[in-house]
């Protein structure tokens, strides 16, 4: 047992070596790939790392002293299987018949074969990540707990990939046996949990939505790596340019006239000059990006998202420059300077006034430097963390002075986005263009319904009950392709209407519906169409759904109520999710979702507080769930198609009732009311279909 002790504190005492080599390019990685790095993600990263150490130690330690050593006992590999079940039988008091046997034959399978059960534990942990953190089936984790266990008999049997010249420990059968049981009964122990504890899928969607922001620490792995690209190109100014200064000072220094100011003249210099053409040149050549900033996918643009001008992340960075790095430079150049008589006596008297009095000063004077610096990097940290609990942007002075912010490449173009707004009347006039150029309504209408119920999809990964409540108009046209296309990945979808698809006016929601009906019955689609339902009915539906899509009102709508039958069905879905109470859930959303998140991004976020409080106080006239109550525990995600029911896309002005969304699926273009602050209570986060 001290051997596996040791082990285990070997693998820890390793640890933060490991962890500090793979850091660096795991959160490079994660940031190009999701846009950022979730606490239980990352603890689940790191946890497992450990677990694999201290597993391989276990295995693989203590190793032989001499590589050629020869171990006996592992010469010969045991391929019987279950042959410690039988080692076991001859030792063991067992008798069925018998219950006083009983505990003394547990005892005793514990006295010899201890290691078994050892061995079975050990791969319960791999298991467990197996299942729940990379959410593998099954039969997957078969395979892979038996490869690993592989990994551990084929590096003993081969001594270690020929490290060693014999086997130094023995290669067993049943090793692989019980281990690959163990990885089985950690993903069966987990199995049950996976109700109750976070979706990772469900975390992962998350951390791509929150990676539409430049966080802090993206944005300091991205000035890290381009600090050490200009420290690499400092020391290539210095020693691999033909005459550079590194090779001039060991000429210097071999003629006897070498002298610390020169040294620190040569790397000063050669450190400015690769700062300013990483940071400066190479974002005017790229359109805003160092070469950091395109390791994790990071954009140097004006406030509202368009693109830098050539010479502004010059001006950001050489502004940083002037304000940190110059009074840094300047003092430990006149620090070297005083330790250099020569070079002190070639000054100017005023020069040396200065030289001399900073000498007198010196420790005073860098003891305010290393104080205004921290006092800067306390501030750094202060607003980073204000600006997350705010989903607010975090602007630094030097981006304040040259007008830029640093954003995530999809914030920008999000922001650019939302920048184009187009009028309700100019979406439909482009929306007659289209079908005038050869792309029909209906056809826009399919694509509409696709993106919808792929978010849905999304952010509902398992196929569950989903609510789509569809209007007699085009946005209801809209909520029979979501419920057609959600069907037809499995998901139990009811779909409510107010009139059956023949008597629907408006084309081509009528064309739509009615091919939707038909292909229900075709393809034995699990979708149950209620047309006018009772309101006992409804709220069933809502309670049991995973999800509900609001298809009831489109951008055409504007006034202050609603009228029946949408008011009351709207009513229905907000008091499920937010005065309902969920005992069951099959997901983890956000609990308030809808607040303040549809301003990642956006440049709107200086606007937010003031005009947000502003919105809710002016809607809450006309809207008694203006200020909302947190969403009930596992309440079912709520999407909007296009905008959501009872809202204004024209105005941003919320009727009574209005429908309160997770997230906004919003067609061809943003509308005004939609990028408005006030609104975001209403819409949640808002994604932009194309369509085109």
């Amino acid at each position: 047992m001290n051997v596996y002790l040791i082990n285990i504190r070997t693998a820890f005492m390793l640890f933060p070596l490991v962890a500090a080599l793979f850091t660096v390019p795991w959160m490079v990685y994660r940031y190009r790939r999701f846009g950022s790095i979730p606490w239980l993600r990352a603890l689940g990263v790191y946890s497992f790392i450990l677990y694999l150490m201290c597993v391989y130690f276990l295995v693989l330690l203590p190793l032989p002293a001499d590589r050629t050593a020869v171990v006996p006992y592992a010469a010969h590999p045991q391929l019987v299987p279950f042959h410690f079940l039988k080692e076991f039988a001859v030792v063991s008091p067992f008798v069925a018949s018998e219950p006083s046997t009983w505990l003394p034959t547990v005892k005793a399978f514990w006295a010899t074969q201890y290691d078994v059960l050892f061995n079975v534990l050990m791969t319960v942990p791999l298991g467990m990540y197996l299942r729940y953190f990379f959410r593998r089936p099954w039969w997957q984790v078969l395979a892979l707990g038996f490869a690993a266990t592989l990994s551990f008999e084929l590096s003993q049997l081969t001594g270690l990939w020929g490290l060693y010249e014999h086997p130094y420990r023995l290669f067993d059968v049943d090793d692989l046996i019980v281990n690959t049981a163990g990885a089985l009964l950690g993903a069966a122990l987990v199995t049950p949990l996976m109700h109750v504890l976070p979706d990772m899928r469900l975390v992962e969607v998350e951390a791509e939505e929150a990676g539409v922001r430049a966080s802090a620490p993206r944005r300091a792995v991205s000035f890290g790596v381009d600090l050490a690209l200009v420290a690499a190109a400092t020391c290539a100014l210095l020693w691999f340019v033909p005459d550079g200064m590194g090779q001039l000072a060991v000429a210097a220094h071999m003629q006897g006239s070498w002298t610390w100011a020169c040294a620190f003249a040569a790397v000063a210099g050669a450190a400015t000059i690769g700062y300013f053409v990483l940071l400066g040149v190479v974002p005017a050549v790229t359109r805003g990006r160092t070469l950091g900033q395109m390791l994790v996918k990071l954009v140097v643009v004006r406030p509202d998202g368009s693109f830098a001008r050539r010479y502004q992340p010059l001006a950001r960075y050489g502004l940083l420059y002037l304000l940190l790095a110059v009074p840094g430079l300047l003092l430990v150049g006149i620090v070297v300077l005083n330790g250099d008589t020569a070079a002190r006596l070639a000054l100017s008297p005023e020069a040396r006034s200065v030289a001399t009095f900073v000498s007198g000063h010196t420790k005073a004077l860098v003891a305010a430097w290393c104080a205004l610096a921290g006092v800067w990097m306390v501030s750094l940290v202060v607003r980073a963390e204000w600006a997350r609990r705010r989903n607010t942007s975090f602007i630094m002075l030097n981006g304040l002075m040259s007008n830029t912010r640093v954003m995530t490449v999809e914030g920008a173009r999000i922001a650019r986005e939302r920048n184009e707004v187009l009028h309700v009347s100019d979406v439909v006039a482009l929306e007659q263009r289209l079908a005038a150029q050869g792309t029909p309504l209906r056809e826009l209408m399919e694509r509409a319904g696709g993106a919808a119920a792929v978010q849905v999809m999304r952010w509902v990964p398992d196929a569950s009950p989903v609510v789509v409540l569809a209007g007699s108009g085009n946005n209801g046209g809209d909520g029979w392709v979501v419920a057609r296309d959600l069907a037809r990945k499995g998901y139990r979808v009811t779909l409510f209407t107010p009139k059956v698809p023949d008597s629907i006016n408006a084309e081509p929601a009528r064309s739509a519906a009615i091919e939707v009906f038909s292909q229900v019955a075709n393809e034995k689609l699990p979708l149950s169409v209620v047309v006018a339902p009772e309101r006992e009915q409804l709220i069933r539906a809502l309670d049991e759904a995973a999800a509900v899509v609001d298809a009831m009102l489109g951008t055409g709508f504007s006034g202050e109520s609603v009228r029946e039958p949408y008011a009351s069905w709207i009513e229905a879905a907000n008091e499920v999710r937010f005065e309902g109470r969920r005992t069951k859930g099959r997901g983890r959303h956000r609990r308030r979702l809808h607040e303040g998140a549809g301003e990642t991004a956006s440049g709107a976020s200086k606007r937010g507080a003031r005009a947000r409080a502003e919105g809710r106080r002016r809607a809450g006239k006309a809207n008694k769930r203006a200020i909302l109550p947190p969403k009930a525990p596992h309440a079912p995600f709520a999407l909007a198609v296009d905008v959501p029911s009872g809202l204004s896309a024209e105005t941003g002005r919320a009727a009574n009732p209005c429908f309160a969304a997770d997230l906004t699926v919003t067609m061809l273009a943003y509308k005004p009311g939609l990028v408005m602050p006030a609104t975001t209570p209403y819409t949640g986060l808002i994604k932009l279909a194309r369509l085109i």
